[in-house]
């Protein structure tokens, strides 16, 4: 591209007045002219600062730093040492690496893939949001408490006590889901479209008997999964950019509700 003599001389002096560089001599160029300038200390770091790495370096094309993503493995592995899955003898830690890969595959970006992985670790563990804050920064922390149900009555607490506060705590969620932007959306979705997949294949096995080892009945259930469908794609103050309906995965979390549960 051809700039005009006008537009070079009016992009010199704005750098000028900016103290990046300095004109050895007054001058205002003609074509063909020689510029005398040189750059500035300020011009030097100026420059320093745009081509210096970030400190965080991609791992790939792809755009995420999966060194980054591995601590956040690490940190949620931790924090889930001593869980199994409900009523089996699978580590915790598989659920959250489900809602990774559902995340990583229906394109999130890296906070919202690590939120994914840690999404649990308020809720049930001793991990707080300053240690989410400190190693993994605001919008993570954001997300993951966006995701967890109330501390007070989860964290720490019998299975008994839960099995009372059920019900308050999934109308409190789904009140939540239905004010929320698309991030936590997509977050809550890949939790649970996790949890419907694993339900599905121990359903084929189990049978009716799978519904003993939860805090709440089939009927209870179906209630809940339905109406946290209909809160993901609800249309709130934000308007329709909030829906996640033209999702893969909530389509997918749409068609497991309907097969484990059928329609309502």
């Amino acid at each position: 591209m051809s700039l005009s003599d006008k537009l070079v001389n009016e992009i010199l002096h704005v750098l000028r007045q900016s103290g990046y560089i300095q004109f050895i001599q007054n001058f205002h160029l003609t074509r063909g002219e020689l510029i005398m300038a040189k750059i500035t200390g300020k011009g030097i770091a100026a420059l320093q600062t745009m081509t210096a790495p970030s400190g965080r370096e991609k791992s790939s094309e792809l755009g995420y730093d999966f060194a980054r993503i591995s601590r956040a493995i690490a940190f949620a592995a931790d924090a889930h040492k001593t869980e199994l899955r409900k009523g089996s003898s699978v580590p915790y830690i598989v659920h959250p690496l489900d809602v990774l890969s559902i995340l990583l595959k229906n394109g999130a970006d890296e906070d919202l893939a690590i939120a994914g992985v840690l999404h649990d670790v308020l809720e049930d563990t001793p991990r707080s949001r300053d240690d989410i804050r400190q190693n993994f920064g605001d919008r993570v922390c954001s997300l993951v408490e966006g995701a967890s149900e109330e501390e007070k009555l989860t964290k720490g607490v019998s299975n008994e006590e839960k099995r009372k506060t059920w019900k308050v705590r999934k109308l409190q969620k789904i009140e939540k889901v239905r004010n929320s932007g698309r991030d936590l959306r997509l977050l809550i979705c890949a939790d649970k479209l996790a949890n419907i997949r694993d339900l599905k294949a121990d359903y084929l096995v189990s049978g009716d008997v799978l519904w003993s080892k939860f805090n709440a009945s089939k009927e209870e259930e179906s209630w809940y999964y339905h109406e946290m469908a209909s809160a993901l794609i609800f249309t709130n103050n934000q308007g329709s950019s909030a829906s996640i309906a033209d999702s893969a995965m909530f389509r997918e979390l749409s068609e497991c509700i309907k097969e484990v549960f059928g329609s309502r």
